[in-house]
C-alpha cells in the first residue's frame, strides 16, 4: 500500500487490521468516521451515477430500431433506476437525503459536444461517475455503452460482493445479475453491427471516443484514494487491477469482431483541463 507512516492515527491502524481479520459492519451498527465517510463517497458515486445512466437512457426506449430492443432498453433503463433505488435507499438509512439531493441537481444534463473527452474532470455537484456527463448520440453509443460501461461497472461490483459493509454487500447480487444482463445485450449487438463492415467502421469511431471516457471511469491510480478503500474493505482489488482484467477481457472480444481497442494513458488524461 501506498500510504505513508504516520498518516493515520492508532484507532484507525486498529481499524484496517480488525477489517483485514473479518470486521464487518451491518444495518443500524455506528460506523468509524474514516470508514463511514469513504462508504459514503463510493454510496452517493453508485446511487448518482445509476440514476444519471437511466435517465441517459430513457430516450432510447423510443429510439431504439425496432419493437423487441425498444422493450429490452426500456428493461435496462428499469433497472438501472432500480438500481439508484436500491443505493439511496442504504444512504437514507445512513441519514442522508437523496431526494433533496436529486431535486437540487440536474443529473439529466450532458455535455452538448459530441467529441470531447474532459479526463477525470468533474463538471458539477453531483457524484456521477463522470461518463455519465456524456451524451448517447447514437444507437452504437448506446450498445457500446452495454458493451464498455456496463462490463466496466460489473468488474467493479465484483469486490462490492466482498464488501465490508453487509448492507452494500447484499444489495448488490441483485445488482450485479442484471447488470450481467446488459452486457450481453451489448455483446449480442456488438457482433451483429460488426458483421457489417460499414456498421463497423462506425463502431471502430465510435469506440476510439468512447474508450478514454471508459477508461477514466476505474479511477487514478496516481494520487488517488484507491488503497484507502481497499484497507477499508470496500474494494478488494486497486484501480488498476480492475481496469487491467477488464482491458484483457475488452481486447479479446474485440479482436473476435475485428476491432481495435485504442491507447490510454493515465497521464494524459489527467493533465486534460477543458472546462
Amino acid at each position: 500500500m501506498t500510504a505513508n507512516v504516520g498518516q493515520y492515527s492508532p484507532e484507525e491502524e486498529k481499524l484496517f487490521e480488525e477489517i483485514a481479520n473479518g470486521r464487518t459492519f451491518e444495518k443500524g451498527e455506528d460506523l468509524p468516521p474514516l470508514y463511514r465517510k469513504h462508504l459514503m463517497n463510493l454510496l452517493w458515486m453508485q446511487g448518482d451515477s445509476e440514476y444519471s445512466g437511466a435517465l441517459g437512457y430513457m430516450p432510447w426506449i423510443e429510439k431504439a430500431p425496432d419493437v423487441k430492443e425498444k422493450v429490452l432498453v426500456a428493461q435496462i433503463t428499469k433497472d438501472e433506476m432500480r438500481h439508484s433505488q436500491v443505493i439511496y435507499k442504504m444512504l437514507r438509512d445512513l441519514g442522508e437525503n437523496p431526494e433533496e439531493h436529486i431535486e437540487k441537481t440536474d443529473m439529466g444534463w450532458k455535455l452538448p459536444e459530441d467529441d470531447i473527452n474532459i479526463g477525470f474532470q468533474r463538471l458539477k455537484d453531483d457524484y456521477r461517475v463522470n461518463i455519465f456527463y456524456y451524451q448517447i448520440k447514437y444507437w452504437e453509443d448506446f450498445i457500446l455503452f452495454n458493451f464498455l460501461m456496463d462490463r466496466a461497472a460489473g468488474h467493479q461490483l465484483e469486490d462490492t460482493l466482498h464488501s465490508s459493509y453487509l448492507p452494500w454487500k447484499k444489495g448488490i447480487e441483485g445488482i450485479y445479475k442484471e447488470e450481467v444482463f446488459h452486457v450481453t445485450h451489448g455483446d449480442t449487438n456488438m457482433k451483429k453491427l460488426c458483421k457489417d463492415p460499414e456498421r463497423r467502421k462506425f463502431v471502430q469511431e465510435r469506440l476510439n471516443l468512447w474508450w478514454p471516457r471508459v477508461m477514466n471511469v476505474f479511477g487514478k491510480t496516481i494520487g488517488g484514494a484507491n488503497d484507502i478503500y481497499v484497507r477499508l474493505g470496500l474494494k478488494k482489488r486497486t484501480n488498476k487491477e480492475v481496469r487491467d482484467v477488464f482491458v484483457e477481457e475488452i481486447k479479446g472480444l474485440c479482436a473476435e469482431m475485428g476491432l481495435t481497442v485504442p491507447d490510454w494513458s493515465e497521464e494524459e488524461n489527467l493533465a486534460i483541463k477543458t472546462h
